[in-house]
């Protein structure tokens, strides 16, 4: 057996030789390697809770290589390219990519090789609305200031965007119309150039908003403010402290002369009874006769109380005099006073004797009688309302 294989065997081994050369041409021949580009997505992961990245580059140019039958079938999908957050810290920073192939395939080159990225706290800002608006009214009416339903947004996003931010915008489009519109519109974003922020890049809430454009036809108008109409009293000891409505005016239309004898409009009627906390309530107003409402707005109305002072008799102060001349000796009649004093409860509760001095001053007074106003010391948060009597009377003696 071994003299068979032995025999001719160089030949053999040509043969085999030539035979995988072949099979290698062929085989390149009909499968060759080729390279191919591709723009693949970039994913990301992994970023920690409260911190934010700036504009994130979305895709990548990658050249591979490969077997014809192993390359051409392949589509962005079948190749993963990771940028892994989860050490990122405040500040610029370059981050490697993550790059898994299917098998067969080799990496040419890769386009960026690394992402820069900004990682910022994330932050929160309230925004006020502004409106712009396009177009006009149709001839012979007009626009009056639109009401925004919340007036504010709430952004959140990255501090370094949230710096540039100047405002919310909504745009409103008053195309000729003949009537009041009412709209919802989007929260657009503009920075202190006056540039739109591109959405992804912050959380507005909410993202839309309702807008009313009060449209009318062009007659009288005037703007008047508007009162509250409080019914009731708060419970005892309790007082209103002040009361805000949003808004704070309203447009009136009607005649010239109804127009000029009307200075405010009332909300309907708002029960304080017995309240001792602060009362947040919407009501309608109350349309004074001969005008009509531009637009009915919701009032919204603000009743903030506190406690109000109280008041109490003290009895039996006594009077002390202060500066006597020397050699000297001051008898005063009454020795006594009686005070009247108001201020908040716990301040009157805690107050005691020693907080209050009842005096009168004889410097530079010579030995007589005298009738003297009473100075009273008490600290000043407290008023004293009465003393009883204000003056007495002093006599100067000599002290032997």
């Amino acid at each position: 057996m071994y003299h068979l294989l032995k025999k001719d065997l160089a030949y053999k081994i040509a043969a085999v030789f030539l035979a995988f050369l072949l099979w290698f041409y062929v085989t390149n021949l009909q499968n060759p390697t080729i390279d191919r580009t591709l723009t693949v997505p970039l994913s990301y992961q992994g970023l920690k809770e409260g911190l934010v990245t700036s504009e994130r580059t979305q895709s990548i140019d990658i050249k591979i290589k490969g077997p014809r039958s192993v390359i051409n079938p392949l589509t962005p999908k079948d190749i993963r390219a990771l940028v892994d957050l989860s050490q990122a810290k405040l500040g610029e920073s370059s981050f490697s990519i993550d790059l898994s192939l299917p098998p067969g395939v080799q990496l040419v080159s890769i386009k960026p090789a690394s992402i820069q990225l900004q990682i910022d706290a994330v932050l929160e800002r309230q925004l006020a609305i502004k409106v712009k608006t396009i177009n006009a009214a149709a001839p012979g009416y007009s626009s009056y200031t639109p009401v925004i339903t919340p007036s504010r947004v709430v952004v959140k996003g990255a501090q370094q965007v949230l710096e540039s931010l100047d405002a919310a915008q909504v745009t409103i489009d008053l195309n000729q119309t003949r009537e009041n519109l009412l709209l919802n519109l989007p929260v657009n974003l503009v920075d202190k150039n006056g540039n739109t922020v591109p959405e992804y890049s912050l959380e507005i809430n909410p993202k839309t908003v309702q807008v009313f454009v009060p449209v009318i036809q062009n007659i009288p108008t005037k703007t008047v403010p508007i009162k509250p109409s409080l019914v009731g009293t708060p419970k005892q000891d309790w007082r209103v402290a002040r009361v805000v409505l949003e808004p704070e005016t309203v447009k009136i239309t009607g005649p010239y002369e109804r127009l000029s004898k009307i200075d405010h409009v009332l909300t309907g009627p708002i029960d304080i009874t017995g309240i001792q906390e602060d009362l947040m309530i919407q009501v309608a107003l109350t349309t004074p006769e001969g005008v009509s409402l531009l637009y009915e707005p919701a009032v919204k109305v603000l009743v903030q109380v506190e406690q109000g002072p109280v008041t109490r008799d003290i009895k039996g102060v006594p009077v002390t005099a202060v500066n006597v001349p020397a050699g000297s000796k001051a008898e005063l009649k009454p020795g006594k006073i009686d005070l009247t004093i108001q201020g908040a409860r716990k301040e009157i509760e805690n107050l005691s004797d020693k907080d209050i001095k009842a005096m009168v001053d004889l410097a530079d007074l010579k030995q007589d009688v005298y009738q003297l106003e009473v100075k009273i010391e008490i600290p000043s948060i407290i008023q004293v309302l009465k003393v009883d009597p204000s003056k007495v009377e002093v006599k100067i003696a000599p002290a032997n």
